[in-house]
């Protein structure tokens, strides 16, 4: 099936559709312009939707997924901050968008085919609120409070309200910035990367007298420390490939995507790291494993890279011009 790849480029506000071939070569096949700073996207692939928050005048745009890949506008809803982040329940009924800078997050129902209604819900006083994802298997949405250095729990009514889980949150190491995490695809394990120590957390997910209990299992260094050390990190994304075998980490001022082995007890080893983009805010992996591609946000450039197979090494296979400060990028697979 032919996979297309969407790239917000904020400053210059665009969402670009680059052809992914069998083969890792991309072509530019359109180019949507939005009416503000476009930064997150995200796509439900059953409705054929991708959502992209916009800044200055803060709200949501739904876009029809053609069967070309180009995009076709449906609606939009206001939404009270600057968008950071935007993701789903389990059954896509609902949509998360969590404001960093308004420190809230904001729950908003989705119509049967996957357009917007107006928020429900608002949680303020989330401070510095950045990535919010949910486990489909234990109905907990994790929202990563970066200032506070702790993450809040929250379980989903069938109704759309979100309310505390009995645990309410878990705490990162002091200054350590929570800010992106990623589900384990199939063990219950979720992995969170620190935006300003450099460090990855290994939580544990379990059931202790008939109530959901998160455990941190590991601490880790995205570097080697006794090779690089360094002073300042600004860590930024994280992504796991579907077999679960291979966990990847960006970090923006060291410019740096790096390759960890997850072991059969779910925590994480380091292997290596590369040299990428300059500011590597925002990078995805193909549908297949075979691709990983990552976009520099000074650099204004993406790279797309081959996946090994046995080792989750990683090739570079070209570099290609993309719009101003492009902040956010995803692969979907086209029906």
């Amino acid at each position: 099936m032919k996979q297309v790849v969407y790239i917000a480029n904020s400053t210059i506000k665009t969402i670009e559709t680059w052809d992914l071939s069998d083969n890792g070569n991309m072509n530019l096949i359109d180019k949507t312009f939005t009416d503000g700073e476009v930064q997150p996207i995200n796509i439900i692939k059953h409705h054929n939707i991708l959502y992209a928050g916009i800044r200055s005048d803060n709200k949501i745009i739904a876009y029809l997924i053609k069967t070309n890949g180009f995009l076709e506008k449906q609606n939009e809803i206001s939404i009270p901050g600057a968008p950071n982040h935007i993701s789903f329940d389990k059954n896509k009924k609902f949509l998360f968008c969590s404001s960093y800078h308004s420190n809230c997050i904001t729950v908003i129902p989705l119509k049967t085919d996957g357009t917007l209604k107006k928020p429900i819900q608002i949680i303020q006083n989330i401070k510095g609120c950045h990535a919010a994802k949910m486990s489909y298997k234990h109905n907990i949405l994790f929202v990563m409070s970066l200032k506070e250095d702790c993450i809040y729990l929250y379980d989903l009514t069938t109704f759309g309200i979100l309310k505390n889980t009995a645990q309410i949150s878990i705490k990162t190491k002091p200054n350590s910035g929570p800010r992106h995490l990623v589900i384990h695809p199939n063990q219950d394990f979720f992995y969170t990367i620190n935006e300003l120590d450099g460090t990855i957390d290994v939580w544990n997910i379990q059931n202790i007298n008939d109530k959901k209990h998160v455990q941190k299992i590991q601490n880790i260094n995205i570097f080697d420390r006794s090779k690089t050390a360094l002073k300042n990190y600004w860590s930024a994304d994280v992504h796991i490939t579907s077999c679960g075998r291979f966990l990847y980490a960006s970090d923006r001022f060291c410019n740096t995507i790096s390759l960890f082995y997850i072991d059969k007890n779910n925590k994480i080893t380091f292997f290596t790291s590369y040299q990428t983009e300059v500011q590597p805010r925002s990078f995805c992996i193909d549908v297949n494993n075979s691709y990983l591609i990552v976009a520099g946000e000074k650099s204004n450039t993406f790279t797309i890279y081959d996946i090994q197979n046995t080792t989750g090494e990683l090739n570079k296979i070209k570099t290609y011009n993309t719009g101003t400060r492009p902040v956010w990028i995803m692969t979907h697979q086209l029906n």
